[in-house]
């Protein structure tokens, strides 16, 4: 409940200190699916908790944060970090790396999103199931 009401006085002061940002969604409609899917995730996460499923409960908070996330992208495309005067915020062209260092950049991320997996694969197994309590401790 906290979270929801959150997420509506957060959307109501963004769009009430940045009117203009509602003209992404006229612009590309097809943005829309972004916050729609953001109320979706949130119900399903209510939903799941009040059910006691865990594992549904964390992968419907992923699924809020990033249509979160995404709908923030969305509204504030093309530009990354907007400023108070519109010629000076940073949009994608100009924040945009060379070709070779973003090629670099992909090489070397994808290795190390590859050592992440297997990383957090490994801990999962590890440290699987939920924590017994015991007279001793944990």
């Amino acid at each position: 409940m906290v979270t929801l009401l959150l997420t509506v006085l957060a959307t109501v002061a963004t769009f009430w200190l940045r009117p203009a940002l509602l003209g992404s969604f006229a612009a590309r409609p097809w943005g829309a699916v972004l916050p729609a899917l953001a109320i979706i995730t949130l119900a399903a996460l209510g939903l799941f908790v009040h059910q006691g499923r865990d594992a549904l409960s964390c992968a419907a908070s992923g699924a809020f944060v990033l249509s979160m996330l995404g709908s923030t992208a969305f509204v504030v495309y093309p530009n990354v970090l907007p400023a108070i005067d519109p010629s000076k915020s940073l949009t994608v062209d100009n924040a945009a790396s060379t070709p070779y260092a973003l090629t670099v950049r992909l090489v070397w991320w994808s290795i190390a999103l590859v050592l992440a997996v297997v990383y957090f694969i490994v801990i999962y197994n590890l440290f699987r199931g939920k924590v017994q309590v015991s007279e001793e401790g944990y």
